[in-house]
């Protein structure tokens, strides 16, 4: 068997499951649920008022699965449903104060688990590392729906949007109507 791939290759691979693995485990226990809870809980506390189907397509699951889990964060508390004036089949989600505290632990959980590997690199590498970041994501997303799942847990006030290569994929995607 002809082995073809990279040395880089290998090295971004193990370190893209390390950082995923670690990121999973911390936001799971921060959310106090793993699965969808943790980006749930942050997606709902960045939009409030996201529909179950906006929640949904964020975060990749369908809709079926979607109700479940906002049945079981509401079941905890930190999440409200409010019928939506428009169309009363449709519930808008909100955060209670409780779920808006497990939002900011997810995204202290997610934070600390990114540093932990980050920190490592002085500052000038950091920059560095965030430029070429921001050139690998440029073209990342393939549709605006992949846009948004991408950002499933990022930290909104620490990536404006005119400035995350992501968001600015998913703007020119969705102009496109893709």
């Amino acid at each position: 068997m002809q082995h073809t791939h990279s040395r880089l290759e290998n090295l971004l691979g193990v370190l893209a499951l390390a950082l995923a693995d670690q990121m999973t485990q911390a936001t799971a226990t921060a959310a106090g649920q793993g699965g969808g809870a943790p980006a749930a809980l942050v997606q709902i506390a960045d939009y409030p008022d996201l529909t179950i189907e906006e929640l949904r397509r964020r975060i990749g699951l369908t809709h079926s699965a979607a109700v479940r889990l906002v049945d079981r964060l509401a079941a905890r508390g930190l999440v409200l449903r409010s019928r939506d004036q428009a169309d009363a089949r449709t519930a808008r989600l909100r955060l209670t104060a409780p779920g808006m505290t497990q939002a900011d632990a997810v995204l202290t959980a997610r934070s600390k688990a990114i540093a932990t590997i980050v920190r490592r690199l002085p500052l000038s590498r950091r920059r560095a590392l965030e430029s070429l970041l921001d050139e690998m994501l440029m073209d990342m997303p393939s549709t605006s729906e992949h846009g948004t799942r991408l950002c499933r847990l990022c930290c909104l006030r620490d990536c404006p949007a005119d400035r995350c290569p992501v968001e600015l994929r998913y703007q020119e995607l969705l102009s496109q109507g893709r």
